[in-house]
């Protein structure tokens, strides 16, 4: 039996991470130019705190800026001569300048440096006049240093694991989890004692002071921040370090405050089942029994196409793990029709299969993080690592409530920091009060978001005092700009520029080419 696409997903999205982890720094630096110095008079390297203006790394930053920012590897240990170098890149306003307004794309392990470009053509007009548009790499991650070394083998060791899920039927999921662990687990604490002296410098801790750091040097009062996905933890604990340091602060796709390994995981028990839900109504009653016919057909049968034999492990990670583009739709809904026509007999909907099947099979390989980072960064920032039996029993409960896909990402989620020592986790004190700043933030979630649930975004505006929270009908995962919503789009862009709180809006479904 061929081992399943899902995991032939996971493992080539390894290999991508480790690969990058091969490319050096991308952005060209001149000699230092003075700038403000960092906060902290205690770092006494002239070179802290400062930005290296230099050539930006490709033709598509026309009309940028881009430098080096030099700041400690350990913000705890100033005399630590040990640098982080942090790639940033500028676009200034094209009017009459009110701010700064930066951001993070998310992953972890997204590239700020090379989304920065394309996120700006998509930004209002008038947001592109009033704010100096900063796009910057955390450490750890695509331009910036220092980087992750000599962790080939996590990938080998993850493609180790000897248990193959079925084709149809029961999966053991303590089998499962338990080959899949010991397959992981020694190639991340191969790669931890590797590089020990950069991996427990690669947490968000870290992230938002080298943040702070680069706002003093870019002479900026204090920041508009928008934090999409993972990008959202970092915006909320820089304004929770920093509270007078942020006049707006965007929150999509929001993660919870107090998020732990085991309740990420927990949250794929029932997160599968909502989204199905979801989206099933965007598409009437019959797209969420089409879609249900599909999970039980495939659990008992496969599909032949053109000689391959189709599984839930070819369909089901292609359809969730782009569900949360709404420019997948077309294809997720072409892909589910087709596959709900073959399961009921009829021999001309396989041909059908194969167009969507290849154009979401492309959307996959686009997502990909951009280094290894991922690992250690989740796995610094929260605590609470689940135990083997514990990781077996969500995911068995997972696919009991929705599907085996729902059961591999709970599985995937609950390992992700398998083989590292419990007090390799930096942790922040979880909020007990809400957490009151100067300008309360936005929160924006979807009610169907796979990638961060909707309660997690409720839970985020209900630490933050004063909040609005924005909820899209959809199942788009970051949604300012990324939907045809005026409903979404007009509110931030309006607070953005006037700090005027919309006030919680359930915002309807708004379809792609209205």
């Amino acid at each position: 039996m061929r081992r399943p696409p899902a995991i032939a997903v996971l493992m080539g999205l390894l290999a991508a991470l480790i690969a990058a982890l091969l490319t050096g720094p991308g952005v060209a630096t001149a000699a230092p130019t003075p700038a403000a110095p960092a906060a902290d008079p205690a770092v006494t390297d002239p070179q802290r705190g400062t930005i290296a203006w230099g050539e930006c790394p490709a033709q598509r930053f026309d009309g940028f800026e881009c430098g080096v920012l030099t700041v400690p590897l350990d913000w705890d240990d100033l005399a630590n001569p040990a640098n982080a170098e942090i790639a940033l890149s500028v676009k200034r306003a094209t009017g009459k300048r009110m701010g700064f307004l930066s951001f993070n794309p998310g992953g972890p392990g997204e590239s700020g440096m090379a989304s920065a470009p394309g996120i700006w053509a998509e930004l209002p007009r008038q947001v592109q006049q009033r704010f100096d548009w900063v796009g910057w790499d955390p450490r750890g991650v695509g331009s910036s240093q220092p980087q992750l070394t000599g962790c080939i083998e996590v990938e080998a060791a993850a493609r180790a694991a000897a248990y193959e899920p079925p084709a149809t039927g029961p999966v053991d999921w303590q089998a499962y989890t338990e080959t899949y662990v010991a397959a992981l687990g020694p190639g991340l604490a191969e790669c931890l004692e590797i590089n020990k002296d950069v991996a427990p410098y690669l947490g968000t801790y870290y992230v938002v002071r080298d943040l702070e750091a680069m706002r003093a040097a870019l002479g900026a009062p204090r920041w508009n921040f928008w934090g999409m996905s993972y990008g959202t933890r970092i915006g909320y604990r820089y304004a929770r370090e920093y509270p007078d340091r942020v006049r707006t602060l965007i929150l999509d796709g929001a993660w919870s405050p107090n998020m732990t390994v085991s309740s990420w995981m927990g949250a794929s028990t029932w997160s599968w089942a909502t989204v199905q839900q979801v989206f099933g109504s965007l598409f009437g009653k019959q797209m969420g029994a089409r879609l249900q016919r599909v999970f039980d057909g495939l659990d008992e049968r496969t599909i032949d196409v053109d000689g391959d034999e189709l599984t839930r492990w070819d369909v089901l990670p292609l359809i969730f793990m782009n569900i949360s583009n709404q420019k997948s739709y077309p294809s997720i809904v072409e892909l589910i029709i087709a596959v709900d026509e073959a399961l009921k007999g009829d021999a001309s909907a396989a041909d059908r299969i194969a167009e969507p099947l290849r154009a979401l099979q492309k959307r996959s390989a686009q997502d990909l993080s951009s280094s290894l980072s991922v690992f250690y960064i989740n796995c610094r920032d929260l605590a609470g690592y689940p135990t083997v039996n514990q990781i077996a029993r969500t995911a068995y409960v997972a696919n009991a409530n929705q599907s085996v896909y729902a059961g591999f990402t709970a599985m995937v989620k609950g390992s992700f920091c398998a083989g590292l020592p419990e007090d390799f986790t930096y942790g922040f004190e979880p909020l007990t009060e809400p957490l009151t700043l100067p300008t309360p933030p936005v929160v924006i979630n979807s009610l169907g978001d796979t990638r961060t649930e909707y309660v997690f975004g409720r839970t985020m505006a209900n630490f933050m005092a004063g909040s609005s929270l924005i909820t899209y009908d959809g199942t788009q995962h970051v949604t300012y700009m990324s939907t045809p919503s005026t409903c979404v789009n007009n509110a931030v862009t309006r607070y953005l520029l006037r700090r005027t709180q919309p006030g919680p809006l359930l915002c309807p479904y708004a379809p792609l080419g209205r």
